[in-house]
């Protein structure tokens, strides 16, 4: 008998099908939305395959897959963002090539419990692309975090999103400091975990540059 978890895991195999872009692998002149793209694409695909049953993906073979993927993606985005933010990766300090391997290590880690969720029979799959989005939403972080970086850490000012905000985000708001100042003290807005009353998972808000309105972290 097909239980009420085979049906669901189907039906949102078939909806992460539909929404899958095209690209899913970062080329030489890629973006940093290239490369968010592709990250959320890669990831839809595999979710998709797991859920879809029929011994195509079982669970080792999908924790194995994402945590290359999550891998592989941390180094060609590192190099897309820095070189985004006017760096040469040639010259990038170990201390800022270090934070290839930190991001990877964190993100690996949640991997297992995550498919651990993805299986359960008492998971609300319906929850599965707001999963996605806090996924993509800690590489943007990332990726934001490798281009200020290379930028040689900016002046960069708070601004509110279009949402309801935390204390924090009340506080910060229109404050100006160094792009440093923010993440030393994890206020990322938008990063899952963040240093802010609303855990940063919904946050709208953002660091933006104060002359040009570009958007830093």
């Amino acid at each position: 008998m097909i239980s009420a978890h085979d049906i669901a895991a189907a039906h949102v195999a078939v909806r992460l099908a539909s929404k899958m872009p095209v690209l899913h692998a970062a080329k030489a002149e890629a973006t940093i939305d290239d490369m968010l793209s592709g990250y959320e694409g890669d990831l839809q695909g595999l979710i998709q395959e797991l859920l879809r049953g029929g011994h195509r993906l079982n669970k080792a073979d999908f924790r194995r897959q994402m945590k290359g993927q999550i891998r592989d993606y941390a180094r060609e985005g590192f190099r897309v963002a820095w070189e985004e933010g006017g760096g040469d990766v040639a010259e990038a300090k170990p201390d800022e090539l270090g934070k290839i391997q930190d991001w990877t290590k964190e993100q690996q880690g949640f991997v297992n419990d995550f498919s651990d969720w993805l299986t359960a029979k008492d998971s609300d799959l319906d929850a599965v692309p707001g999963r996605v989005a806090f996924w993509v939403a800690a590489f943007l972080s990332f990726l934001n975090d490798i281009k200020t970086l290379a930028m040689g850490d900016p002046m960069g000012e708070w601004e509110y999103g279009d949402t309801e905000h935390c204390d924090t985000c009340l506080e910060l708001n229109g404050q100006r400091h160094r792009v440093s100042w923010f993440t030393e003290r994890g206020y990322y807005p938008r990063k899952p975990g963040a240093e802010l009353d609303c855990g940063g998972y919904r946050c709208q808000c953002q660091v933006k540059n104060p002359k040009t309105g570009e958007r830093l972290l």
